[in-house]
């Protein structure tokens, strides 16, 4: 179809490493990821003689290839010295580098055939795509779009500044009169030109009939029905300052006001045992879109008498429209099986003088993702729980992709993610825009995962070989048929 794997132009070397992990999870052919902690590892080509203690190396003498009965058969042969490996592993993986796989995985494009056949589009500004050009500058994760969902790959609604004086005003897009000065819900789709469906624009009233001003919403998205239609619009207007401050709107599905609830200084209206103070680092109204609360991010903190340091109570409050509270559950970082934490001085005693939370990173309809910052020798990490606060991933090192221009969003109601590639161009005659989607999950694929029938434990008193053997069945060509 002429639509290449990926627009960085290459793939994950998913074969590139062997990995020797605790995981004791069973083999699947549809969810595989290198899982566990990693007891030992090795690259598949480059040999290694150092110090690493989980380190190993490819034995290239012992290694070999033949082809026999039809079939490639590759023998992996890896050494691990006394001082590496050592440890109790199940499972063997083959995978990215260790610094790459818990990076977000870039999968297939899933819009525009680009001048190359490459799933991206490519527009300019002085030509007949300057209106496409327009959409990715302003609307389309752009500098007058306020909030996005999409409600599935190729669809679903922005939350538009109709006030921005540039966009509103562009010789590239002749955008609609009648539109001018709102803040707007406007569906898109992919496969419309321009992506925009102006036609069915939705206007943001105020409590007197007129436009609601881009100052007083940070957000807003629409609730859907069970047939896909406007239910009603919420919106939002978040604050760190003054203690916190938390406006929630809503409007008809028409964009006629509602209701409009206020909570000021969010510091002092949720204290703790100890009187003390909540500290808000995040909100997420997301969960309204499929029938839950308002949540808050933060946590209180205290000094403890004996040690002096403080001590960092992390929770999530949930609210409901109207600003009242429903419930609040703990965010104490949970260590699970990680060894990760042990190495950075942390361990389930001291956890809460070590880290506090720094951000809600993400909310997805069954995953909780949080961002810890260190403190006092502490370290930063993310963490991966349910809303009901059970422990999914207990350390995640990277959120994201080591790529500019790029970002991630979860398609609503959903723990589905899309990447989106903005890059811009400007040259001395004209200015262009290369924008692209991909499909992506939250971590690199393996390549493959053995389970062990039983674990395996490896001391210093010891070395170890590890041989692992592909067999691949050729494909016969010899009968040339037409």
């Amino acid at each position: 179809m002429g639509i290449d794997s990926s627009n960085f132009g290459y793939l994950e070397n998913l074969y590139s490493y062997i990995y020797l992990t605790d995981s004791t999870k069973p083999e699947s052919s549809t969810s595989e990821k290198v899982l566990g902690n990693i007891i030992g590892y090795a690259h598949r080509n480059n040999t290694y003689s150092g110090t690493d203690t989980k380190r190993g190396t490819i034995n290239k003498a012992e290694t070999n290839l033949e082809i026999n009965n039809g079939k490639i058969r590759v023998n992996f042969v890896f050494d691990f010295p006394t001082h590496a490996a050592n440890g109790i592993f199940e499972s063997i993986y083959w995978g990215d580098s260790p610094s790459n796989i818990e990076y977000f995985h870039i999968g297939p494009p899933m819009i525009g055939r680009g001048e190359s056949g490459d799933g991206k589009i490519y527009v300019k500004n002085n030509d007949d795509t300057q209106d496409i050009y327009w959409s990715i500058c302003y609307f389309m994760h752009g500098n007058a779009a306020k909030y996005t969902i999409y409600t599935d790959y190729n669809k679903g609604y922005v939350c538009f500044n109709g006030a921005y004086s540039s966009a509103i005003n562009s010789t590239y897009f002749a955008f609609p009169d009648q539109l001018k000065g709102y803040q707007l819900i406007v569906p898109f789709n992919y496969n419309f030109r321009g992506f925009a469906d102006w036609n069915n624009a939705i206007k943001l009233l105020n409590s007197n009939g007129e436009p609601i001003t881009s100052s007083d919403i940070s957000g807003a998205f629409p609730v859907l029905n069970e047939l896909g239609e406007v239910e009603y619009i919420i919106g939002w207007y978040f604050n760190t300052n003054d203690g916190g401050i938390l406006k929630i709107y809503t409007w008809s599905s028409v964009g006629v006001f509602q209701n409009y609830h206020e909570l000021t200084d969010i510091a002092t209206s949720f204290p703790d045992e100890y009187n003390s103070d909540f500290t808000i680092k995040s909100i997420s109204v997301k969960p309204v879109f499929w029938g839950e609360n308002i949540e808050l991010y933060g946590y209180h903190k205290r000094i403890d008498d004996i040690t002096g340091e403080y001590i960092y109570s992390n929770k999530v409050i949930r609210l409901d429209i109207d600003c009242t509270k429903v419930s609040e559950m703990s965010l104490k970082p949970k260590i699970g099986s990680s060894t990760w934490f042990a190495t950075k001085g942390m361990d389930s005693g001291n956890i809460e003088r070590r880290c506090y939370l720094g951000l809600l990173k993400s909310r997805t309809r069954s995953k909780v993702y949080l961002y810890y910052n260190g403190t006092n020798g502490g370290s930063v990490f993310y963490q991966v729980i349910s809303p009901e606060g059970n422990l999914l991933k207990p350390f995640k090192e990277n959120f994201g992709d080591n790529i500019s221009d790029y970002g991630i969003i979860n398609i609503i109601g959903t723990d589905k993610w899309i990447m989106y590639f903005r890059d811009i161009y400007s040259g001395s005659s004209y200015n262009s825009y290369t924008f692209a989607l991909y499909q992506t999950t939250t971590s690199k694929p393996c390549g493959a995962h053995t389970k062990l029938a039983n674990p395996i434990e490896k001391t210093d008193d010891n070395t170890m070989k590890v041989q692992y053997m592909f067999e691949i069945d050729l494909v016969d060509y010899s009968n040339d048929l037409y």
